[in-house]
């Protein structure tokens, strides 16, 4: 599933994206206008907003109740059909939301720094913004945070 989250959800666009969603994050003010994107992309319309904007056509929302990301990720989980692939995790870029492409090793000597170089076998990179990643101490803490929001649940 696709979505698209108005302003008043950037923390969850952002942790949707590390979990693998494709998710456009609509920064502007007029929640019309993410929901015209939601209808002309065909994605699900993220908000908190309870007021949604007639005349823009067919299309899924979901109106976020929860102020946490972690509570709000769970509500999303209970709300919309919803999987968790392990595969997925950190597969988009966190500000870009494009899928990432493996680099070899090689390719990233000097754009990273000479420690994470040396420690790490695995890269991969935004194709838009050209953002460098690797499985760091983040990627063990996210995994940690998946377990305290779902739990022993079957999303994972």
């Amino acid at each position: 599933m696709k979505f698209v989250a108005d302003r008043t959800l950037g923390k969850l666009s952002r942790k949707l994206r590390t979990l693998g969603f494709d998710v456009v994050y609509y920064s502007g003010g007029n929640t019309t206008e993410a929901a015209k994107i939601a209808q002309r992309e065909g994605r699900c319309l993220l908000t908190r907003s309870h007021k949604i904007p007639p005349g823009v056509g067919e299309f899924k929302f979901v109106i976020v109740e929860e102020n946490d990301p972690r509570q709000q990720i769970q509500e999303l989980f209970a709300k919309l059909p919803l999987r968790l692939a392990e595969e997925n995790i950190f597969s988009r870029c966190l500000l870009c939301n494009e899928p990432l492409k493996e680099l070899p090793k090689a390719e990233v000597e000097g754009k990273v720094p000479d420690f994470i170089f040396r420690l790490y076998e695995s890269f991969h990179s935004c194709p838009r913004c050209q953002r460098i990643y690797w499985p760091g101490t983040h990627w063990e803490k996210m995994k940690k945070e998946l377990a305290k929001i779902f739990g022993e649940h079957d999303k994972i």
